[in-house]
């Protein structure tokens, strides 16, 4: 069998290279814009500017800004979930341990990517405000799981060692989005707190810690 793969295949394996290269450079160029200036103030052209395309190619890629606002949303949202999975604590450890990897996780992805994460978690971003295009004249929005958190509650309140007044569904949402603002503010302006300060006070917030009983 000849190891000689045809060329038609070479050409469509080197087209689809560069048509994910090119995806690549966008969402990058979108990303630096929208934490910037915000999507409001942006616009198809300023992104394909950025990546060093015409416009043209933005649109072999993406059908407006809104498409690609929910793109760089999803690939934060996955490289987040995947950096929380590499940086999670055993699931045998102690409660405390394993908020505190939690947390120290969520400030090292946010460091290694605070334009990615602004996007994600800036006010803007929770204002969920509804866009063209889906049914209805608003298309799905992109969100951030608190499921996680709140399935860890609940078995801490089944164990009775959070407080039976909180609700862990609230609970896991209040925290989530107020640690995300909280990183945001710290992203914009570090000398505002250390990160150690940051993340125990985070840690110390988390209501697995702050309503634990025993």
């Amino acid at each position: 069998m000849s190891e000689h793969v045809p060329m038609s295949n070479k050409l469509r394996g080197r087209k689809r290279r560069s048509s994910e290269a090119l995806r690549s450079e966008l969402l990058d160029s979108a990303t630096l814009l929208f934490a910037r200036h915000g999507v409001e103030s942006v616009n198809s052209n300023q992104i394909a500017r950025g990546a060093g395309v015409g416009v043209g190619s933005f649109y072999n890629q993406f059908s407006d800004k809104w498409e690609i606002h929910q793109a760089v949303m999803l690939r934060t949202l996955e490289g987040l979930r995947d950096h929380l999975g590499r940086e999670a604590a055993p699931a045998s450890a102690a409660v405390e341990t394993q908020v505190r990897a939690l947390v120290d996780s969520v400030l090292s992805f946010a460091l290694e990517r605070p334009d990615a994460f602004r996007v994600a978690f800036s006010s803007e971003a929770l204002a969920r405000r509804p866009v063209p295009g889906g049914e209805g004249g608003a298309r799905p929005q992109v969100g951030y799981s608190t499921r996680v958190t709140e399935r860890r509650l609940e078995e801490l309140q089944r164990a009775g060692r959070l407080d039976p007044a909180i609700h862990p569904a609230v609970a896991a949402r209040a925290f989530v989005a107020m640690q995300n603002a909280v990183v945001c503010w710290w992203l914009d302006d570090p000398s505002r707190a250390s990160r150690e300060e940051v993340s125990e006070t985070l840690v110390r917030l988390h209501p697995a810690i702050a309503a634990r009983l025993g």
